[in-house]
């Protein structure tokens, strides 16, 4: 507690105040039985007993039971409260029995720090373990080759290109009698996507396929388990909650920049004693609250993804070794690598979902040494919305993982990949979703169709071998001169990498030269490292293309799930003081020629009344702020991310809400479903805020494609007020004023 008053006292310098402390202490889970009890290997028990394990919890003794019964499971249990022995002690049992399995974890780094917790286990055992993936040296490779050890780990990348490209390595996978899928609360998104395509594929190499996983706690149900892998499954539930004692402290930055008070309170912490995580959701606001801690005399690293693998291994053996006392990351750190102890986690912004906030304030703790968790609120609409009800902020329900099963960008990845696999396919034999992926590829001369059979070409295996499991969207190669200093993958490209943009990358500065969407290539140049600003775009978005998939009413609103086509054009941008305390632009640039990029993904439109009262300015309005407050609000209901929903919205009454990824992630899918959760959310924020007309906590969103213009809280209170009564006709028409 006297960190506490510390920090509540030096919050002070900035205004800034805690407004709520959740004491979190959770007990361990319920003991099972013994170790000699369970119906495993004598020299199994013994090695178990050598680590100090004499007892399971019971959770761990049903899923132990039933992964020896083959029966498909996933673990749900939060952080350090044992879900990884669940899953091995069996595993280990299939080993000296002489099964193989195979371990995929969502990155090389997991992976590798995994293997030395599983070798502690099997020390004295006759088991074998290895590890394959890109960094394995190719003597390792052929020695796991000829003689393949009983457990065998990898990652998901490592399957979706071995499977396709080595003969080798697919019969080695052909071996094995189990697959087990951790973390798989990582896999949203587009991962989760190339994850079910990838199992899809591995069935086809055995069709009896028996998947174990494991997952921190996320909302989950036997319905997510066979849209995740196919096949039926049971849920085991552990803990809710990590081992240990927490302090949740929320913090009301009163209006200071969030990444100033991060930064500032990971000084503060530091200069304690502690060593602090700082986690952001955006890559360069990571770079820019490094940069800002400079300032307050902390030198704090960067973990992203965009910057080379080797900065990002120097970081973790930083932490791991203790020669490094912060670092800002992205989620990229929100797995369980060992990165030594942590003290205290700053959420410089709330997380996307309630899962996520859970996985990260676990990192903080040491065993019998209490973990601090703090995060900022801002004057957001959705932090708003906590700071009126703190409690609801520990309460929230738990978000199932997103992801979309339909997305065509990743269904013709591994579409070609099989293909190239095979070499020849039948296409009348593929799922229809795979055919229409075979039309598209045909198209665009990656596979060559024959009298319905599908060959493998030269350009098959290049696309494979450009193809990404993290992404969706085409890769923009970054340059500085000729050296890459690193890539992003658009439609966001396009939001960062304009011309004259500020990019940063390891607390550098540059300013973006040229974007070439051809060539698929931005060039860059360094500037000053004491820039004061950075830079924002102004964009507009229009609905090219709608194809339904289905359709509800809500509120007696009609409204439409499908495939859209949106046109995203940059035109111009704002530039922002670095350390100013409201988010103000203080110029704004447009450009001749817009920068302009189209593609299809995921979305709904709702067809909002058109009030009698209202002039066609007072609709835009109303609109225009009922498509920010839906989009906020989507935090709370579908677990999104600020960026992962995008909006348009026409003086029509027609509001549209997409995934902002090519092909689509299943988050508008989420909003789709609850939509009317999202509105009794939505009116709260309106509703609540104490503003004139408008402001960041209700209605302004910092992503805002016009930089907040056309806007009215009042109307868009009167507007869902109105939606909210039900009393509009459910066959009203739809497209009226048609917006296509």
């Amino acid at each position: 507690m006297d960190i506490l008053e510390n920090v509540k006292e030096r919050l002070n310098l900035f205004n800034a105040e805690i407004t709520h402390i959740y004491t979190e202490t959770a007990f361990e889970p319920d003991l099972g039985s013994t170790v000699d009890n369970l119906n495993i290997n004598e020299k199994i028990k013994k090695s178990l007993k050598n680590i100090g394990i004499e007892k399971v919890y019971k959770y761990q003794e049903e899923a132990i039971n039933k992964i020896l019964d083959r029966r498909n499971i996933l673990i749900i249990s939060g952080t350090g409260t044992g879900k990884t022995e669940a899953f091995l002690i069996p595993i280990l049992n299939f080993a000296i029995n002489g099964e193989k399995s195979i371990l995929i974890y969502p990155t090389k780094a997991l992976a590798r720090d995994q293997l030395n917790r599983i070798c502690k286990l099997i020390k004295n055992l006759p088991i074998r373990v290895g590890v394959i993936d890109g960094d394995t040296p190719r003597i390792e490779r052929n020695r796991i080759y000829e003689d393949p050890p009983e457990i065998l780990i990898t990652n998901p990348d490592m399957l979706h290109f071995g499977l396709a490209m080595s003969r080798r390595f697919s019969e080695t996978i052909r071996q094995a009698d189990h697959f087990v899928f951790d973390e798989i609360h990582v896999y949203e998104g587009v991962l989760g996507s190339h994850l079910r395509m990838i199992i899809d594929r591995l069935r086809d190499i055995n069709n009896k396929i028996h998947i174990i996983s494991s997952s921190a706690t996320i909302g989950a149900s036997p319905y997510m388990f066979e849209a995740m892998f196919g096949e039926q499954g049971e849920i085991i539930y552990g803990s809710s909650r990590r081992k240990g004692m927490a302090f949740h402290v929320l913090i009301n930055s009163n209006g200071v920049s969030r990444w100033t008070l991060s930064a500032y309170l990971a000084a503060i912490l530091i200069k304690l004693g502690l060593k602090i995580l700082i986690f952001t959701d955006s890559q360069q606001m990571a770079e820019v609250t490094a940069k800002i801690a400079q300032r307050f005399g902390a030198d704090l690293e960067v973990h992203r993804a965009g910057i080379l693998p080797e900065e990002r291994l120097k970081v973790e053996q930083g932490l791991r070794q203790g020669k490094i006392n912060g670092v800002v990351a992205t989620p990229t750190l929100e797995l369980g690598i060992d990165i030594g102890n942590i003290d205290a986690v700053i959420m410089a912004e709330n997380p996307p979902s309630y899962p996520k906030y859970l996985q990260r304030a676990g990192r903080a703790g040491r065993r019998n040494v209490a973990g601090y968790v703090f995060t900022i609120l801002s004057d957001d609409p959705i932090d708003s919305y906590f700071l009126r009800k703190p409690k609801e902020f520990f309460a929230r329900k738990l978000t199932p993982i997103p992801f979309d099963t339909s997305n065509i960008e990743v269904v013709k990845v591994h579409t070609a990949a099989y293909i190239l696999e095979k070499y020849m396919v039948k296409i009348k034999e593929l799922p229809n979703l795979w055919q229409k992926a075979c039309k598209e590829l045909e198209k665009n001369n990656v596979i060559r169709i024959v009298n319905g059979i599908a060959y493998a070409t030269k350009e098959t295996r290049k696309f494979v071998l450009e193809s990404s499991l993290r992404s969706s969207g085409p890769i923009v190669k970054i340059y500085n001169d000729d050296k890459k200093i690193g890539e992003r993958e658009l439609p966001i490209a396009l939001y960062d990498l304009y011309p004259n943009a500020v990019y940063i990358a390891s607390k550098r500065n540059y300013i973006v030269d040229n974007l070439d969407l051809k060539k698929m290539i931005a060039t860059v140049k360094k500037t000053s490292d004491n820039l004061p600003y950075y830079t924002k775009p102004l964009y507009s978005v229009d609905l090219k293309e709608f194809n339904e998939i289905e359709n509800r009413n809500v509120f007696g609103l009609p409204v439409k799930y499908g495939e859209v086509m949106v046109k995203v054009s940059v035109e111009g941008y704002t530039v922002h003081d670095f350390y100013s305390k409201k988010d103000k632009s203080s110029a704004e640039f447009k450009f001749e020629n817009p920068i302009s990029y189209s593609y299809r993904t995921k979305g709904l439109i709702i067809k909002h009344p058109i009030l009698d009262e209202f002039t066609l300015m007072d609709g835009m309005e109303a609109y225009h702020a009922t498509e920010h407050v839906l989009i906020s609000a989507g935090r709370v209901v579908a677990g999104a991310s600020l960026t992962d929903l995008s909006g348009i919205s026409y003086p029509s009454g027609h509001v549209v809400i997409y995934d902002s990824i090519v092909g689509g992630s299943g988050v508008s899918k989420l909003l789709y479903d609850r939509l009317e959760d999202a509105y009794e959310v939505a009116l709260d924020i309106v509703g609540k805020c104490d503003c004139e007309d408008g402001c960041p906590k209700c209605i302004y969103d910092p992503y805002c494609g016009n930089n907040n213009k056309v806007l009215s809280r009042r109307k868009s209170l009167r507007l869902i007020s109105e939606v909210m009564k039900g009393t509009r006709s459910k066959d009203e028409e739809f497209w009226g004023e048609s917006i296509r």
